[in-house]
């Protein structure tokens, strides 16, 4: 019953888009009560709101070993490992909520984002081979719209934008 007061005030914060202060509560609920799925799911949902991917990761996937059946959780993950840049592990996770429900919406518009960022990459990798730096930072720039931690793909755009010779362009996303 405790856990499930702090859970209850984590998402009266939530609400009022107090992030840090629902992080607290969702903090004290899973110390309660460390086996909760939602709890973990919760809390992986604010530090996506506060923008903290890897820690919000962490949590969804504790999410999912508690209960593989926690669409939520599977979603939360999906989402932090795209935002991260890593648009094939997302897949998965995306993948594993259809097959727990074929009609979630949500996760079929991520998978179909997360496709979209594979093959961003795929043609940045071949043009940077052919020295096309300009259509790597376009796609650079398409890819970072759906994964916005990735630091691999703004190291790559910096590069390239260097190589272009818009040196304080490059020094900015550095």
């Amino acid at each position: 019953r405790e856990a499930e007061s702090f859970k209850e005030q984590g998402n009266a914060y939530y609400a009022k888009k107090d992030y840090n202060e629902a992080y607290n509560y969702y903090t004290k609920a899973i110390d309660t009560c460390p086996n909760n799925a939602s709890y973990y799911g919760n809390r992986a949902a604010t530090l996506m709101m506060l923008g903290r991917f890897r820690e919000a990761l962490g949590d969804a996937q504790q999410s999912v070993r508690l209960d593989d059946s926690f669409v939520r959780g599977h979603l939360r993950e999906g989402k932090c490992h795209l935002s991260l840049g890593n648009a094939m592990a997302a897949s998965r996770c995306f993948q594993r909520v259809l097959e727990l429900d074929h009609k979630n919406s949500q996760a079929q518009q991520e998978l179909k984002n997360a496709t979209t960022v594979l093959e961003y990459e795929k043609i940045a990798e071949v043009d940077f081979e052919k020295r096309d730096f300009r259509k790597v930072v376009f796609c650079m720039d398409r890819a970072l719209e759906f994964a916005p931690a990735c630091h691999r793909f703004k190291i790559l755009k910096a590069e390239c934008l260097a190589l272009l010779g818009r040196y304080p362009e490059a020094q900015s996303v550095a």
